[in-house]
């Protein structure tokens, strides 16, 4: 049965190599993690796989949860703690996406907190090695989950309990929304893809040229440019 426009249009669309340079990991990562890897499962399934098993590509709500299991894996969070965090919190918050859910912002400390408590004689019993952080007296494992939650969700805005856009930290005008150009980051004013302007950026080296064909302020092209700036920065590439 052909899928629906539901389940399609304004889903977002992302290859691993663009996911994986959004939420600052590899596209190696976004794979193992959405599709598998051998005998590994995925953590989840990406949305577009009801399309077909070979369909690599991602959604914006598997984008925002690749960005909460980034920030797990760099605060030492082992992989099997992280699928069974995932399965506690479907069963507590009842529902498939909890990791892309305003529930999810307003609670995952305390669940991150109580599945960690869990998670650990859970995993003994199964005998996995390590479990999510520490939270024993004097440990900081209770400010490295908020620091999850504050770097990984902060900045989305929800519709009916899902994240529904992403405003990027320090640039306030790049806005990334699946519902407006397949959820390529724009500038959120002028719906002007940043990666565009920041390749014709590259190529004339003068913003003020590019604001007189866009007839956009200078100031906001100027955001678009460093966001895109950012990430190569952060994936070891050249500077604007």
């Amino acid at each position: 049965m052909p899928p629906d426009d539901h389940t399609i249009l304004g889903k977002g669309v992302y290859t691993p190599a663009e996911a994986a340079r959004l939420v600052r990991t590899t596209a190696r990562q976004v794979l193992c993690w959405t599709s598998g890897s051998g005998r590994s499962a995925p953590l989840w399934r990406a949305h577009y796989r009801f399309l077909a098993d070979d369909v690599k590509d991602v959604s914006f709500l598997d984008l925002v949860e690749l960005r909460v299991v980034v920030a797990m894996r760099r605060a030492g969070v082992a992989l099997q703690s992280i699928r069974y965090a995932l399965s506690f919190a479907q069963d507590r918050l009842g529902i498939e996406r909890p990791l892309a859910s305003h529930a999810f912002k307003v609670e995952g400390t305390e669940l991150l907190i109580e599945a960690a408590g869990r998670a650990g004689a859970f995993l003994e019993s199964a005998g996995c090695a390590g479990g999510l952080v520490s939270l024993s007296k004097g440990s900081a494992g209770q400010s490295v989950f908020r620091g999850i939650i504050d770097q990984s969700l902060k900045d989305l805005e929800y519709d009916d309990n899902l994240a529904a856009r992403w405003r990027p930290r320090g640039f306030r005008d790049v806005i990334i929304d699946p519902g407006r150009r397949f959820g390529a980051p724009i500038l959120d004013e002028f719906g002007l893809s940043t990666g565009i302007i920041f390749k014709e950026y590259r190529a004339f080296r003068d913003i003020g040229y590019l604001a007189s064909i866009y007839e956009i302020p200078a100031r906001v092209l100027r955001a678009g440019i460093d966001f895109e700036a950012d990430l190569d920065k952060a994936h070891g590439q050249g500077s604007a």
